[in-house]
């Protein structure tokens, strides 16, 4: 039986280190672009679900991502894919919250004006507020952290969760309402974060 050839190919271009594959992907070569998607897509699609709460909207986004890398592969040499695709995602996830700030202003007036001032001034500090919120969300009990991340992360209905935890549904609605109080408490430092909470407490 001969080798399937093209798997062959697809094995020899996943065991290449990033530089290489950016350097080849600089040439257009389509195998190279493929195995880099293959690669990182996962864990930018994860990323981008943890910072919009929508997993259409990440799904969006790693589409659109990867479709620039493609289009513009032979303009300029990534020689860091992961650093690279990282990067643009967060500036992809600071438009999108930009937009959900503008959107928002009809109902929070002068603090969301304020807010997005700050994001435009200061390129918001994604990774300092997602810091804040992962400490914020480790100081919950080990029940309602669980809950909490169903409910908002994996966006399981209360009675999916009631079900899965062996819970009833005001049970998880309880621990619902109390992470949330503490995330409110823990957070209210976080000037932005009055209109990103609305993205997780929708």
């Amino acid at each position: 039986m001969k080798p399937d050839v093209a798997q062959t190919n697809a094995d020899l271009y996943a065991s290449l280190p990033d530089e290489m594959l950016g350097r080849l992907l600089f040439t257009g070569d389509a195998k190279a672009y493929e195995a880099i998607y293959q690669r990182h897509w996962r864990a930018l699609f994860s990323l981008a679900c943890w910072k919009t709460n929508s997993r259409a909207v990440a799904e969006e986004m790693v589409q659109e991502l990867f479709l620039k890398l493609w289009e513009n592969r032979q303009k300029t040499l990534i020689e860091h894919p992961e650093a690279y695709l990282n990067t643009a995602l967060k500036y992809s996830v600071i438009g999108f919250i930009k937009r959900k700030l503008v959107n928002a202003q009809a109902e929070l007036g002068e603090a969301s004006e304020q807010a997005a001032d700050q994001l435009a001034d200061a390129d918001m500090d994604l990774a300092e507020l997602s810091a804040a919120l992962e400490n914020a969300l480790n100081m919950l009990p080990p029940k309602t952290r669980q809950v909490f991340q169903m409910s908002r992360f994996e966006h399981r209905s209360t009675a999916e969760i009631a079900t899965q935890l062996g819970l009833t549904d005001r049970a998880v609605e309880y621990h619902i309402t109390q992470s949330l109080r503490l995330l409110r408490f823990q957070l209210k430092d976080y000037l932005a974060f009055s209109v990103v909470a609305s993205m997780l407490i929708s």
